[in-house]
């Protein structure tokens, strides 16, 4: 009897719930059987063929494929069954299988069934009992496997001209051991092994495929040429690294572009890798211009392991994000926020925010401290009076041209592609009324299109012509924008009041043109006006009405929401220090106290041991 077939057996009496003595039969019905080796993107079934043979998942991994779907439905992975319902009931396939890396299946043609089910009579009730549990773990309406599984193998192949650092690498390799079980392999590892076997050989697949079960992570590290063992690392990998030295071409190799045609552009990540950690980087935009689909980008200096370790986080899932929610000068909140979650052991590894929210995480993204942000926010909005510029009401209520220099000048003209710590900013584009998502350009247009709330400040407008606004009118609060580009926990802050706010208002008193006039040439008779709020305060106040009451939290999500003095309004930015100041006592009270309880959610935030 062959380890296949052992293999086999084992993987069937686990699926099924056998007990050992059935093993012999199993391996018996295993040795009848026909072992398939599919290569990455093969076709297991085509979904409305006839379903006259089941298979189980040796080594490997497959996807799901309904018509009429985007993408798959569902994965499967070693030990499941495929096509077993369709078998048993007689009924046409349901779905299209399809091979997501090179893998190896057990083919079980029914005269194999039959025969097994009489040398083992427990057989047919064992499958019966398997299909009658998997029903009723599931909605009829849902998959299997509806949760994108998570990334268990990893290819490194280099990017444009650049070569695979080995100081990267053994960054990488210390970063995963820290956290979980990680198997590096590289082309010397099998030729070590398997001296004497061609590459791409059925039994150093298996080997591969048996390896997943055996560790959390597997890294395959590519040749730094397209041979047969680059192929090869490519094919296994769930996603890919492409690693990049900025001061080589950025053009497409070859290895890259078959990377590219494999994988989805979301399951590839471009790695630029610095010996320091410079003040600023350059060169971004060349490497992403020429891999436009590419799912995310990230920066990394080799002089401390921050970075590999943010990179490990997104890799496996859990970067932990800060989602920073608009309100005009309350945005100052989030500073406080921010530090208190910073002082008690968070490590943010991504940032992204609407309005105020957006230009907060904007500066901290840049590098700048809590402190320095409160500095920029006086120089702006009190000392440079950038809301109190009043124009000629064609455009809007401000002059635009000041507010845009001081933003300018405190944000500069760096990219958002060129900042160490990933970010974005949400605004609305009216164009194509949908969210705009900002990962590109400079910075500080886009805190300017994420805050250009409308009426008060003209409109954002982009070289391709779309027409911007501030993000609040369509999401206050972007934590489905932050959950499309990373998995893991998130500080979400929200501001604002918590209940309604009344009016103590004659609304007849309000005065006409004629009469307000009267009014503000007499210095005594402004003061008997009606306290009506401002044009510039019902704008926002209207924007703000309109956010989403329901912020969908995941398991590990914190939601934080800072108590602010009523006293205090949405342009009230001469009390930006308070609101710093009152934010972080507050916040750093309500983390002892959630510690005290042991909340979950908190310490998958702060990364504190057993998350």
């Amino acid at each position: 009897m062959s380890s296949a077939d052992s293999l086999a057996a084992r993987l069937l009496s686990a699926t099924l719930m056998f007990d050992r003595t059935s093993l012999a039969a199993l391996e018996a019905l295993a040795a009848e059987s026909d072992r398939r080796v599919l290569r990455r993107g093969e076709v297991l079934v085509h979904e409305g063929d006839p379903s006259d043979r089941f298979f189980i998942v040796l080594s490997g991994r497959f996807t799901v494929h309904k018509r009429g779907s985007t993408g798959s439905v569902a994965q499967i992975g070693q030990g499941e069954l495929v096509g077993e319902v369709g078998f048993f009931a007689g009924l046409p396939r349901t779905a299209t299988v399809l091979a997501a890396r090179d893998s190896i299946v057990l083919e079980i043609r029914g005269d194999h069934f039959e025969k097994a089910a009489e040398a083992l009579p427990s057989l047919r009730q064992a499958v019966t009992t398997f299909l009658a549990r998997r029903f009723a773990m599931q909605s009829p309406s849902s998959s299997r496997l509806s949760e994108p599984a998570k990334v268990r193998t990893l290819a490194i192949i280099p990017a444009g001209g650049s070569r695979l650092s080995l100081d990267f690498i053994g960054h990488l390799r210390k970063s995963f051991d820290v956290g979980m079980r990680a198997q590096f392999v590289a082309r010397a590892d099998i030729h070590a092994r398997f001296a004497r076997l061609p590459i791409d050989d059925q039994r150093i697949l298996n080997w591969l495929n048996e390896l997943e079960a055996e560790t959390e992570f597997i890294v395959y590290v590519a040749d730094e040429e397209l041979n047969e063992w680059t192929r090869v690392c490519i094919r296994q990998a769930d996603a890919v690294l492409l690693i990049a030295n900025a001061a080589c071409s950025p053009h497409l190799n070859p290895s890259e572009e078959l990377a590219l045609t494999v994988h989805p552009p979301s399951s590839a990540r471009l790695v630029m890798v610095h010996d320091n950690r410079s003040a600023a980087v350059s060169g971004t935009p060349a490497w992403l211009d020429a891999r436009p689909h590419i799912g995310h980008h990230h920066h990394v200096a080799l002089e401390d392991g921050s970075d590999i370790q943010r990179l490990v986080r997104f890799i496996s899932g859990k970067a932990r994000g800060f989602v920073a929610a608009g309100g005009g000068s309350l945005g100052s909140t989030h500073l406080g926020v921010y530090k208190a979650f910073v002082e008690a052991g968070a490590c943010f590894d991504y940032l992204g925010g609407t309005s105020s929210g957006a230009a907060m995480m904007a500066g901290f993204a840049r590098g700048l401290d809590a402190e320095q942000i409160d500095r920029g926010t006086h120089d702006i909005f009190v000392k440079g009076r950038a809301f109190r510029r009043l124009t000629l009401p064609h455009f809007a209520l401000l002059d635009h041209k000041v507010f845009d220099r001081a933003l300018r000048a405190e944000y500069t003209d760096v990219l958002i592609e060129d900042l160490w710590l990933p970010f974005f900013a949400l605004s609305t584009n009216l164009s194509s009324r949908q969210p705009h998502v900002h990962r590109r350009g400079k910075l500080w247009q886009a805190v300017r299109a994420s805050g250009s709330i409308p009426g008060v400040l003209p409109p954002f407008f982009t070289a391709e012509g779309d027409m911007l606004v501030d993000g609040g009118i369509m999401n206050n609060l972007p934590l489905e924008q932050m959950k499309e580009l990373k998995t893991g926990p998130n500080v979400v802050v929200s501001l604002g009041s918590s209940g309604p706010q009344k009016y103590d208002i004659d609304y007849d008193r309000i005065p006409g043109a004629s009469e307000l006039a009267v009014a503000w040439l007499n210095p005594f008779g402004r003061a008997g006006l009606p306290k009506v709020p401002s044009m510039l305060q019902v704008i926002v106040a209207s924007m703000l009405a309109h956010r989403p009451q329901d912020v969908a939290l995941g398991e590990e999500d914190v939601l934080v929401s800072p108590e602010v003095s009523s006293t205090i309004s949405f342009m009230d930015w001469n009390r930006h220090s308070e609101l710093f100041s009152d934010a972080y006592d507050r916040t750093t009270r309500w983390i002892e106290e959630r510690l005290q309880q042991n909340d979950t959610g908190l310490q998958a935030v702060l990364g504190t041991p057993n998350v």
